[in-house]
């Protein structure tokens, strides 16, 4: 292999990635922006949502796109089908479970990251319960899906054969969105110090390529929209 086919093609994976990288940024402005033009963000989160799904509707009735696990799918049999659906909710209910024991390893700490990442958080999500679970299992589900999977993976798979490096990366900026959306000036010093951030932080990449290796098989959004709201739920009850 020569030095200019590795110069050329670093400088592509290079420029791949800062295409991904800026993309993200604008995402991240654009919430930004949106957030800060309201105090009822669960509200217009939802109006958000409901107009990606509407887009989402058209696009996908147009394009068609095959059933659960590509086409090899429909040549399983009835019991092998639910089989697979009811093992990838496992694996999503599992993750939500182990989730939720990270956050008993140190109570103490747990209970200084949740105060200074939400408590402070600067989101401004109205303090209703009815309406967080709402946004949830309608929003979340919707926006994040549309972001990190129907856009960005489409956009990944164009750039980078490998398909693993499409679902890592995915994730990773599943998880980093999360966090960012919380962290502050005021905050930034405690969590960086606070080893619960950064379980959070691991966590949430995790369930990103859960949800990117879900998406990577169905190339069905509507699938990954539900399985994700669908772990949403368990973490409600536990």
């Amino acid at each position: 292999m020569s030095f200019k086919h590795v110069f050329f093609k670093g400088r592509s994976i290079l420029w791949n990635n800062l295409l991904v990288f800026l993309f993200m940024v604008l995402v991240y402005v654009f919430m930004n922006v949106i957030y800060a033009i309201t105090d009822n963000n669960v509200l217009l989160d939802l109006i958000i949502a409901l107009l990606i799904i509407i887009f989402l509707f058209i696009y996908i009735r147009a394009k068609k796109p095959v059933n659960l696990f590509n086409s090899n799918f429909e040549s399983f049999s009835f019991f092998k089908k639910y089989l697979i659906i009811l093992f990838v909710l496992f694996i999503g209910a599992l993750l939500q479970f182990i989730a939720v024991l990270s956050c008993k390893i140190s109570p103490h700490e747990y209970d200084i990251f949740m105060h200074y990442a939400f408590n402070n958080s600067t989101s401004g999500v109205v303090e209703n319960k009815f309406f967080n679970v709402v946004d949830s299992l309608i929003f979340a589900p919707v926006f994040e899906e549309t972001i990190f999977r129907f856009i960005l993976m489409n956009f990944l798979k164009l750039r980078f054969k490998n398909i693993n490096y499409c679902i890592f990366i995915s994730g990773f900026y599943f998880g980093v969105f999360h966090v960012l959306s919380f962290i502050n000036y005021e905050n930034f010093g405690v969590l960086m110090t606070n080893y619960m951030f950064w379980i959070y932080l691991i966590i949430k990449i995790i369930f990103g390529c859960y949800f990117a290796f879900l998406y990577s098989k169905t190339n069905n959004i509507y699938i990954n929209i539900f399985v994700h709201s669908y772990t949403n739920l368990i973490a409600l009850f536990l």
